[in-house]
């Protein structure tokens, strides 16, 4: 345990000591926020059904939490190491190889937490509210930062198996059909008939869908245990999958 928080620690400490590579990883999702509900607000105002009173802001929250959590950083952090040498030094240190991984996933936990948090205040001063409250506000951040572990797990599994910087980086761009094949604009019953059936077999649609309850609806516990299932089921399998993955390194 002491080895997994000394490298946690240094690599938080890499994230404040080198905010350009955080900063940029927060404008996309502020981006998103502010055009999405620029250009559609008007369409679906707080009359619609699906908003319950509130504004489109609140319906695009969520989706701009998954932007904000859902990084390379990890990755392009650990592939870095490799080609600079350091890999090497941590791999004969007297530590065992899994604090490696875990020290950088408890890092991205911080990661998610402080980036969803920035998301989150633009989406209030943008309108929203969460109804769930201050505790649902809470459970929203915390499962924002949990599905950022997950996905930090891919991208350390990808920076492991390929060594290489550009696979690591395009690694990312692994979100965007999983983002664009869920209801993202729209709830699931104003979908084609095709998109619903390829959102509803896309499990990012019910990591957005149970986050976007917390916002809109409170505290819908359905949707929540299928968010979490999936945030569960991810993080465990891509962890399992990055050990083996180190475990099985041939320097």
């Amino acid at each position: 345990m002491n080895e997994i928080l000394l490298l946690a620690k240094r690599s938080v400490r890499e994230i404040a000591r080198y905010p350009e590579a955080t900063i940029p990883a927060l404008f996309i999702p502020l981006f998103f926020l502010a055009v999405n509900v620029g250009q559609v607000s008007k369409t679906f105002p707080s009359s619609t059904p699906f908003l319950e009173g509130q504004g489109y802001v609140a319906f695009q929250l969520p989706v701009s939490l998954m932007f904000a959590v859902a990084t390379a950083s990890s990755g392009l952090a650990l592939v870095t190491e490799i080609d600079g040498g350091y890999f090497d030094k941590l791999l004969a240190a007297p530590i065992r190889r899994s604090s490696i991984i875990f020290g950088r996933l408890a890092a991205d936990f911080v990661r998610g937490i402080a980036g969803s948090i920035v998301v989150l205040i633009a989406g209030i001063a943008f309108g929203a509210h969460v109804e769930a409250g201050i505790l649902g506000a809470i459970v929203l951040v915390l499962l924002a930062a949990c599905f950022g572990v997950g996905y930090a797990g891919f991208a350390i599994l990808v920076a492991l198996r390929t060594r290489n910087v550009q696979a690591t980086n395009t690694s990312f761009l692994l979100f965007f059909p999983l983002l664009f094949l869920s209801p993202n604009f729209v709830p699931f019953d104003r979908l084609s008939p095709v998109m619903e059936v390829l959102a509803r077999a896309n499990p990012v649609s019910y990591v957005i869908d149970g986050l976007r309850s917390l916002v809109i609806e409170g505290w819908e516990w359905d949707k929540l245990a299928y968010c979490s299932a999936v945030i569960v089921g991810l993080t465990a399998l891509l962890t399992v999958l990055s050990l083996r993955a180190i475990e099985n390194y041939d320097r």
